[in-house]
């Protein structure tokens, strides 16, 4: 009987629900294996990178961090660090004005020079073919000023929260369908006023490649600062996909369906041409 038992619960264990409700968003929302340093660069930027850079060969991927109107890096703590446990170097312009996209370009040559310099932690140790550029709001926009203006430097986008057309500056416009690298537009559905769905549609609809897009329910313009929210699940995992080739995570946006259409946190997602 003790046997029997025994058997049970360790059957039990194995179809427990945690194991059987597991999706890619609940691995990927969480710190990844990495621990996490920072450090400042004067004024101008701050960095969140992994603390044992390069351990085994690894060659890290660089993420230009574009901050909202008025905000800084230190209101995001949430995404930017995630990034740098998932194995990433970020580097966050201290810029309250991002939008043009010139400071995220700028911090993104600061990383991939310090890659070529022996005084520098990073010397050798990052992966210059792989650089994400990601924002917030003004800087979403910035993040696709980046992709498009910094001669094919940048291989990844997600504008996040990314302003309707008519609230886009005239110093800070952007063009989506210049876009050549695979971009992911996030949203949230409480956010009418500055990011609606609508708008994201028509982004959506003008690039001329690899896209995808979805609607986090309940979230606000703001939801990615502090703790970053519901976002972090398929921010990560599309970062994952396209800068570190990351099978398991490429199932959350390509497949049949992929998972981000079936989740139920989620809504309006589609994709398009993704590798």
């Amino acid at each position: 009987m003790r046997l029997l038992a025994t058997v049970v619960l360790l059957l039990g264990i194995m179809v427990s629900p945690a194991r059987a409700t597991a999706t890619i968003e609940s691995h990927y929302k969480v710190a990844g294996p990495w621990t996490v340093a920072t450090a400042d660069v004067g004024t101008a930027y701050k960095l969140y990178y992994p603390a044992d850079l390069g351990v085994g060969g690894f060659r890290h991927p660089i993420i230009t961090w574009g901050n909202g109107t008025n905000a800084v890096p230190s209101q995001y703590p949430g995404v930017l660090n995630q990034l740098a446990s998932w194995g990433f170097a970020v580097v966050a312009s201290t810029d309250k004005t991002t939008g043009t996209g010139s400071e995220m370009i700028d911090a993104a040559r600061y990383l991939v020079d310090r890659n070529a310099d022996p005084a520098s932690v990073f010397y050798g140790k990052l992966d210059v073919t792989k650089v994400g550029a990601v924002g917030h709001s003004q800087g979403a926009g910035g993040s696709v000023n980046t992709a498009t203006k910094s001669g094919g430097l940048i291989t990844s986008v997600v504008p996040i929260s990314l302003p309707a057309p008519g609230l886009v500056g005239s110093g800070e416009r952007f063009s989506v369908d210049q876009l050549t690298c695979p971009v992911l537009f996030l949203s949230g559905s409480n956010d009418w006023l500055i990011s609606p769905h609508s708008a994201v549609q028509g982004y959506y609809n003008a690039v001329p490649g690899a896209a995808a897009k979805a609607m986090l329910k309940g979230a606000g313009h703001n939801t990615i600062q502090g703790s970053g929210g519901g976002f972090l699940g398929y921010l990560t995992a599309w970062l994952m996909y396209t800068l570190q080739g990351d099978s398991t995570a490429r199932g959350a946006f390509v497949g049949s369906p992929p998972e981000i259409g079936t989740n139920t946190s989620w809504e309006n997602a589609a994709q398009k041409s993704l590798p």
